[in-house]
């Protein structure tokens, strides 16, 4: 299940660690079924609203019209109740009934449609009052002749103990900035799908920081990446200022008196606790925890931050979708680049190191340029030694009339981006003027 996001004017679907999950469980149609409970793990229960169409998509989905399904809300904490108030005051049943009573009574309404009760707190609730729901879910669906009750609690403080549990804490937009949107248009309209990669990234995936740092980065002109900069910051720094965990960053960061570092227990400690805040994330495709890019940007502005956490902090501040689809375009003009010089290069010129190059890979010794056997054309002939030059080298070897200015442009953009240098709208520019050249030039 995908969330469908909208952020500084341009609407996406962000995928999380859970989507899948949720996906599995949602196809299982336990509601057709003997029924069953489902947990959706988010930041807070604040980004109901930005769940609850998505899963109500979802499920209709893989319901595909077999029967009717009723997808209900049911606000849940203080004055709305217990979770189990909540479910027979949904059926118009009597408060005082016991809730197995009610079983029977309830069944009779499922007789001709099916129900996704969909739990939202508005107020804490008790965790035994959690547990009790539970419990009485699992009777229903246990029972000899099944209840076929379905819910799905938004759980925003990671207080309900059932299982699945569906991981919405953090998210990635999964649009492309550059590829999504023609390079024939005008720049202005990769503008706003920009500033949703920047602001989802900066949030560290956070929903409700990315929007609300969103709102924000619309308020300048298209194009005007500095006002985004200095819009990213004081966010950052407000956000920070009098926050709960700025002591336990301080400690993680070494900002504390002393040179001590934390000891492994009290790392992991200090990780959980972070972790807890949303102070910390696990970045796409790692298991690894690091501060969120909002705090990194913060923490970056404080006075006396030690050098070793300057660089791992600054690198948290690329904003690495954008930073991928740059570096794969780069890399696909490499090789039409590399097309267009061959037969120009100078005779005799290739470097001993390319020369060597090509002789490991035919030798089999080259550790990581590999071609399978069943391969049509490897660089295996005498013509193909440039294959294994830099791109640098093939164009310092071909006349200078064989070699436009864009070539060039091409290699330096390729070189700041993999060697993990910052990501913005010039970037983005750049690689627009790149895109129109050689997507038309024959």
């Amino acid at each position: 299940m995908q969330l469908e996001i909208a952020i500084a004017g341009y609407a996406s679907n962000w995928t999380f660690r859970g989507s899948r999950t949720f996906g599995t469980w949602a196809e299982a149609k336990p509601w057709s079924h003997e029924g069953g409970l489902c947990v959706i793990r988010t930041e807070s229960a604040d980004v109901a609203d930005l769940v609850i169409p998505s899963v109500r998509r979802a499920v209709h989905g893989a319901n595909s019209g077999e029967s009717r399904l009723d997808v209900r809300r049911l606000e849940v904490g203080g004055e709305a109740g217990t979770p189990t108030q909540a479910l027979l005051r949904e059926f118009e049943l009597d408060p005082t009934i016991g809730p197995f009573e009610a079983r029977d009574k309830i069944r009779i309404c499922l007789l001709d449609r099916s129900f996704l009760l969909v739990f939202v707190e508005v107020a804490p609730v008790d965790l035994d009052d959690w547990e009790a729901i539970v419990s009485l879910l699992e009777y229903y669906r246990k029972s000899t002749d099944p209840v076929r009750l379905s819910a799905v609690v938004i759980d925003g403080r990671g207080a309900v103990r059932s299982e699945p549990v569906c991981d919405f804490l953090n998210g990635r937009p999964t649009h492309h900035v550059l590829s999504e949107v023609s390079s024939t248009m005008d720049e202005g309209l990769h503008w706003p799908a920009y500033l949703h990669h920047r602001a989802a990234w900066e949030a560290g995936g956070c929903l409700s920081y990315a929007a609300s740092v969103g709102s924000e980065l619309t308020r300048g002109a298209t194009g005007d990446d500095e006002a985004v900069e200095v819009a990213l910051q004081a966010h950052a720094n407000d956000r920070l200022a009098g926050h709960a965990g700025r002591q336990l960053l301080d400690e993680l960061l070494g900002l504390v008196p002393g040179d001590a570092r934390p000891s492994p227990v009290r790392l992991r400690g200090l990780q959980s606790e972070l972790l807890e805040m949303s102070l910390m994330w696990r970045p796409p495709s790692m298991n690894s925890l690091h501060v969120v890019p909002w705090i990194a940007r913060a923490m970056l502005a404080a006075p006396g931050l030690p050098s070793r956490q300057v660089w791992a902090l600054r690198h948290q501040l690329v904003c690495a979708p954008l930073a991928g689809e740059i570096l794969s375009l780069c890399l696909r003009f490499e090789s039409q680049i590399q097309s267009k010089l061959h037969g120009h290069h100078e005779r005799g010129k290739p470097s001993d190191q390319t020369i060597e190059s090509q002789e490991r890979f035919m030798s089999g010794n080259e550790e990581f340029v590999i071609y399978p056997h069943a391969f049509p054309a490897p660089p295996d002939t005498a013509d193909d030694v440039w294959a294994f030059a830099s791109l640098g080298e093939s164009l310092r070897s071909c006349p200078r009339s064989a070699v436009p200015d864009l070539y060039k442009q091409t290699l330096k953009l390729r070189n700041a981006i993999a060697h993990g240098h910052y990501v913005g709208w010039p970037h983005v520019r750049a690689v627009l003027r790149m895109l129109r050249y050689f997507d038309t030039s024959a």
